[in-house]
């Protein structure tokens, strides 16, 4: 693919006595789709040939992370990819299998948990088609840079952890400075209060070929000090002066190059207006004068859009707490999602960015971790396979 393709990815569904999954993206007029289908309650994929169980361990603020977590893995970590925080990197806030309690809960892990099995073949082509090809090994060292809030960190986690777990040694180094203490709003969902999978802010890892992907908040982070609020203008001054864009000085680890990827999503901690603004300031600041200077060290520019809220409130976005009652539930669907609405109003792939990808996930409303948390989704599950994408498009 071209640095300055015109891509739009797209997911379609339908949640009856199947589930149904399928990507789809135009590059060049093409459209490539990828279905995979799951029968409800079992699994179609044959899935013996999962977890080569690698040894490796990483380095934390809290010291070495094994590889495997005492006590908490099943027969379902056994057979493929990361469960229950078997991969060190999760965070035990979005493991729903971790956090069962009621039936719903149980219901929400098992219906995440086949969803991930049922595309594990789309999660490995990615990974395989990007560091096993044979023909990418110029490509592969590609350095990444991801700013978003929570929902952006959840496609880094994502990433991470599928490398760890279904492959030996791919993950080569990382950086992750878990919090002593996460201040948790929410006691449903804060098991672990602090340390390793707890919360963390900036994050980075390198991939076996030289590969890295560097996380930084700029919304949604516990600590300013591994954060960066005003990313944005940042960016803007450097698109403006140099005609490209920088990690900045808010990495995990020293980034070992220049920035070829920039990912980058607005998140859901702004209300709608404020959230136009910062995008349509993203575009008029920073893609706009990165694609008009049109040289060729500007970073490739990726924009997911904003995963659907399904809250039980009017629009299915957020819109406060409701007292202490704690009454916010999450509904299966919703007719729309504003958020991302606004997003395909204002993006254009190919004109001020170079690739839109959509979550396109107005029915996937049973996958949110629930316990009043309907924006972010179980772990494993949704967020496994827009990280899936997401890498093809990187490569």
């Amino acid at each position: 693919m071209t640095r300055n393709a015109s891509c739009y990815i797209t997911k379609r569904r339908a949640f009856v006595s199947i589930i149904t999954f399928s990507i789809a993206y135009i590059y060049n007029d093409h459209v490539i789709s990828i279905h995979s289908i799951l029968e409800s309650g079992s699994t179609i994929l044959n899935l013996q040939n999962g977890n080569p169980n690698p040894t490796s361990t990483f380095t934390s603020s809290f010291g070495e992370i094994p590889n495997k977590i005492s006590g908490q893995l099943n027969s379902f970590a056994n057979q493929v990819g990361y469960f229950n925080l078997s991969c060190p990197f999760e965070m035990s806030k979005t493991s729903c299998a971790f956090l069962e309690y009621s039936e719903e809960d149980r219901a929400r892990t098992r219906i995440s948990s086949e969803y991930y099995k049922s595309n594990i073949d789309v999660i490995r082509n990615a990974f395989d088609s990007t560091f096993f090809s044979g023909s990418n090994n110029q490509n592969t060292a590609k350095r990444v840079f991801m700013t978003g809030d929570s929902l952006t960190r959840q496609l880094f986690i994502s990433l991470v952890c599928n490398a760890f777990t279904l492959y030996d040694g791919l993950v080569e180094h990382t950086e992750i400075n878990w919090k002593e203490v996460d201040p948790c709003r929410n006691p449903s969902l804060c098991k672990i209060k602090g340390g390793e999978h707890g919360t963390f802010d900036a994050a980075s890892v390198k991939f076996r070929g030289g590969m890295e992907v560097h996380f930084v908040p700029h919304k949604g982070f516990k600590d300013k000090g591994t954060a960066e609020v005003h990313v944005l203008e940042r960016l803007a001054a450097e698109a403006s002066n140099m005609g490209r864009v920088t990690f900045g000085k808010r990495t995990a680890m020293q980034p070992g190059g220049p920035v070829d990827v920039l990912v980058y999503n607005v998140g859901i901690h702004f209300g709608m207006d404020e959230f136009r603004d910062k995008l349509e300031y993203f575009v008029n600041k920073v893609t706009i004068p990165l694609i008009r200077k049109n040289l060729s060290a500007r970073p490739r520019i990726i924009y997911f859009t904003t995963p659907t809220q399904h809250f039980n409130t009017s629009d299915g976005t957020f819109q406060g707490w409701r007292g202490s009652e704690w009454s916010l539930k999450c509904v299966d669907e919703v007719e729309s999602n504003p958020r991302a609405d606004i997003e395909k109003k204002i993006l254009a792939p190919g004109v001020n960015i170079d690739v839109l990808l959509d979550y396109d996930d107005l029915n996937f409303g049973m996958m949110h971790v629930g316990k009043h948390d309907c924006a972010h989704y179980c772990m494993p599950g949704l967020p496994d396979t827009v990280a899936a994408k997401l890498l093809d498009l990187i490569k």
